[in-house]
């Protein structure tokens, strides 16, 4: 993408090869829907923001997952990967247009993917609620800090006995 121009019902988008590309939205745009993440032990969610509809109603998303390598517009259907998609149910403290205008302007922006400081949930955050936070990947910090403290304890204590 190499810019975008934003309007109340839809977004025209220039695209590299200097192509416009326009999506439509609707009641659904701005968003934040999820699917699980494949291949995942825990029930990780993996959110992107709903854009909308191109002239066929194709439905397209806005999403940072680390096979693309940043934050790009994908298709409904490659958002979903044949998985249920659910509303995030978290509030959005930006209102939808402002979601979207926020989420196109970090994939101009291109900041790589990186697993712990800027992930999906990290990108739907910051388009939301303005916050780099992921909830998820605080969560597993969290439990690995706590593990490896347990395991200094178990060490330290097994260690002082002999």
């Amino acid at each position: 993408m190499k810019n975008f121009y934003l309007h109340n019902n839809r977004v025209e988008i220039v695209n590299n090869d200097e192509s416009l590309f326009i999506i439509y939205f609707n009641e659904n745009s701005g968003k934040v829907y999820f699917r699980y993440k494949i291949g995942s032990i825990s029930k990780v969610k993996h959110p992107g923001i709903f854009l909308g509809v191109d002239a066929f109603g194709n439905g397209y998303f806005l999403h940072n997952h680390y096979h693309f390598g940043k934050a790009h517009i994908t298709t409904q259907a490659d958002f979903a990967q044949g998985n249920p998609l659910y509303i995030y149910n978290e509030k959005c403290s930006n209102a939808p247009l402002k979601v979207i205008e926020i989420g196109l302007n970090e994939i101009m922006r291109g900041e790589s993917y990186k697993a712990i400081a800027y992930n999906c949930q990290t990108y739907t955050n910051t388009a939301c609620n303005n916050q780099r936070q992921s909830t998820d990947a605080d969560k597993w910090l969290g439990r690995i800090v706590l593990g490896s403290l347990a395991l200094l304890v178990i060490g330290a204590v097994a260690g002082s006995k002999k």
